[in-house]
């Protein structure tokens, strides 16, 4: 029965190839698979252990890459600031207030996943071979921030030094005089960024064949609850997007820009609702920017909150979907998390989100960063995959908002938005 199950999996793989051939949304093909992988689960209960190889090896590949893609990432996205005066005012409080965003967004989170025990009761069981790592004490977990041996953490998947190590070299590239000196090393970092993400962008692929594999063999294990505790993880999802959007950020607004949040929620929206429907904040830039400029923002301020916002910051993807999932795992695992992890879990998601790329599927990436750091089984993520597809509207539309809004925040900041446009009617136009 064994050796069935993978013909019978081989043969859904075909059908799924057949699908992406036909350029069939990866939304769709999840979804698919997803109901795929519910069918092999119960007529192959109990000999499913040769298909969850497949979703095992794609599980190892993310792990394999995050790192890579977080180093050329961040040192990319802080050079790209171009000089330290770009750093240190507009840079600086664009970062300070997206890193904000991140961090309300992961405490929302957090709060919403306890009050409701996400996951608890779900009949899920630890994944063969995988074992969880101790957060130590606080003060060691703030020592074990810097670098030491930073071939050796990446080795071990030491998710946080190898971010601050990629944090310096982009300063250092910043304040180093004589650019064209150091002319190779940067286009080393471009390059390697661009092959980094093209080939993340490959791996993703395979992630409906990856959703099968994994969900059959976990549907072999597990009652039927477990597609209520999926639901329920879709709506916390939703609930913290939308909370964070519209209550969260117009109280940044209105505390940090003195501005009406309801003038800038008004005016957004329809920028926020491109980023829903593409699913792309690098895709929704173009509304992102000039919906700020409408508001009054100054072009470069606008264009550079928008353009670092999709590769920082990013609480939709990068604070509610991985901390929700981690939630989860940790409540149907029943481990045992202290206050100190979870406040390290809060800084791990502004410190990783700095290599989130502003496409579909980095939630993916930014859950596997998040749950390396934590020491929880990236296996979860894949079992959990099948509603990512539908949530990551909400995610998307997150990140869009929040970017959008820092724009906006910093121009006020910097005394250089135009309170008139911000303060304009919405024209509309009238019918020929």
């Amino acid at each position: 029965m064994s050796f069935v199950a993978v013909i019978v999996v081989l043969a859904l793989f075909f059908v799924l190839y057949q699908m992406q051939k036909r350029k069939i949304s990866l939304m769709y093909r999840v979804l698919t698979a997803t109901a795929m992988g519910v069918v092999v689960g119960l007529i192959f209960a109990g000999h499913t252990e040769y298909v969850v190889v497949f979703g095992r090896v794609y599980a190892n590949l993310l792990q394999a890459f995050v790192i890579p893609l977080l180093f050329f990432s961040i040192i990319s996205t802080v050079s790209s600031l171009n000089d330290m005066n770009t750093l240190g005012s507009i840079g600086g409080k664009t970062i300070g207030i997206l890193a904000l965003h991140n961090i309300l967004a992961a405490i929302i989170s957090i709060i919403v996943g306890f009050i409701f025990h996400i996951g608890l009761n779900s009949g899920i069981e630890l994944p063969t071979g995988q074992e969880l790592a101790e957060v130590p004490h606080f003060s060691e977990v703030i020592i074990n921030f810097f670098p030491k041996n930073i071939v050796d953490q990446m080795m071990n998947n030491k998710i946080i030094p190898i971010v601050i190590f990629s944090v310096f070299i982009g300063v250092a590239i910043l304040k180093y005089q004589e650019k064209e000196e150091i002319k190779p090393f940067t286009q080393f970092v471009e390059a390697g960024s661009k092959l980094m993400n093209f080939l993340i962008g490959r791996i993703v692929k395979f992630t409906p064949y990856a959703v099968l594999s994994l969900l059959a063999n976990q549907v072999a294990t597990l009652d039927l609850s477990f597609v209520q505790s999926l639901l329920t993880l879709l709506l916390l999802v939703y609930i913290c997007c939308l909370f964070h959007t519209f209550i969260t950020t117009s109280g940044m607004v209105a505390l940090i820009g003195k501005l009406n949040p309801m003038t800038f929620q008004r005016k957004f929206f329809p920028a926020w609702l491109i980023g829903f429907t593409t699913q792309s904040s690098l895709g929704s830039l173009p509304a992102n920017i000039k919906a700020q400029e409408d508001m009054g923002t100054p072009t470069d301020t606008a264009s550079f909150a928008a353009s670092i916002g999709t590769t920082f910051g990013m609480p939709g993807c990068a604070a509610v979907w991985p901390v929700l999932l981690a939630i989860f795992t940790i409540n149907a695992l029943q481990l045992d998390f202290s206050l100190t992890q979870y406040v390290t879990m809060v800084g791990v998601c502004v410190l990783v989100s700095a290599g989130t790329v502003g496409v579909p599927g980095a939630g993916t990436i930014q859950a596997t960063a998040l749950f390396a750091a934590m020491g929880l089984p990236v296996e979860m993520i894949l079992v959990l995959s099948p509603i990512a597809g539908v949530a990551d509207m909400a995610r998307t539309s997150t990140n869009v908002h929040a970017a959008g809004s820092t724009g906006v925040m910093v121009a006020a900041l910097e005394k250089k938005l135009n309170m008139a446009e911000f303060n304009s009617k919405i024209e509309t136009r009238k019918a020929v």
